[in-house]
């Protein structure tokens, strides 16, 4: 058995799963299994995964006969595999050479979620300028202060990233996918904080995760409503979560998730700015 599972969860992915793939295959930590769950994707995906297959053993590829939703391909992919470490990974994302180097020891040590560096980029694959970029993302200490210290930091700075991380096995739950499911576009977020009653999220050291910003409106298109702060700071959802104590705390803290938001985003302001000029 691998020491390490990943599950690759994929709907028309084509364009970008090449070089996701190729860069967990040129990880310097070689001991993994990649299990891919096509969610009946209608371009090139199958054609491209199939020929990974053929190239590594230890890529397992099936596709699904219909679409399942993504929280339920999530789930499919981890119930597939067995081994004690698990990492989701992005089909458009990619990662540093040493990234399973530097978490899997971490991970397997401290019995830890684990997470490095984020690196935002552009569609195009190009590095881009955020705030979220290189921030040592770590959550420890008592289990309800690293609850509160993650929900009340605002979620422009990657913290949902962390859903990409190295996993012990028994750290995602059954709880865990009903709370990924359960809540919508923040479920990843909700299900985060949920672990973190039982598990720290640690920093495994400056290697990067590199996320690929969405594709650009196309011109013309409709611009969507900006969320309120009520909304972006999720305070609705984090008032549902147990224990009461959490809730309790949250609201105390609320008054502080609400000027972090504000201040995060007159910095986003300004390296948008930079970024453009």
């Amino acid at each position: 058995m691998a020491t390490l599972s990943i599950g690759l969860p994929i709907y028309n992915g084509a364009a970008h799963v090449r070089n996701c793939l190729d860069s967990v295959l040129n990880q310097t930590f070689q001991d993994f299994e990649i299990f891919i769950s096509d969610n009946a994707s209608t371009d090139g995906t199958q054609q491209i995964c199939e020929e990974f297959t053929r190239k590594d053993s230890r890529i397992k590829y099936v596709r699904q006969t219909e679409n399942i939703g993504a929280p339920g391909n999530f789930r499919f992919v981890f119930e597939q595999t067995s081994s004690p470490l698990f990492k989701w990974m992005a089909h458009d994302d990619w990662i540093d050479p040493d990234w399973l180097s530097k978490l899997v020891p971490l991970a397997l040590e401290q019995r830890a979620i684990v997470f490095g560096h984020l690196q935002m980029a552009t569609y195009d694959g190009v590095d881009m300028a955020h705030q979220a970029n290189c921030r040592k993302m770590e959550y420890k200490g008592h289990a309800l202060r690293r609850q509160i210290t993650y929900a009340i930091e605002p979620a422009n700075l990657g913290k949902a990233n962390i859903i990409y991380g190295v996993f012990p096995r028994d750290a995602i739950t059954e709880r865990s996918f009903e709370i990924f499911s359960g809540f919508g576009a923040p479920g990843d977020v909700m299900m985060l904080t949920d672990c973190l009653r039982q598990f720290p999220i640690l920093f495994a050291g400056p290697t990067r995760l590199y996320k690929r910003a969405a594709q650009p409106r196309a011109p013309g298109a409709i611009k969507e409503k900006r969320p309120s702060v009520f909304e972006r700071t999720m305070v609705s959802q984090f008032m549902t979560l147990e224990p009461p104590s959490f809730r309790i705390a949250f609201l105390a803290c609320y008054p502080v998730a609400v000027a972090r938001m504000k201040f995060e985003r007159k910095i986003r302001r300004i390296l948008s700015r930079r970024f453009e000029s």
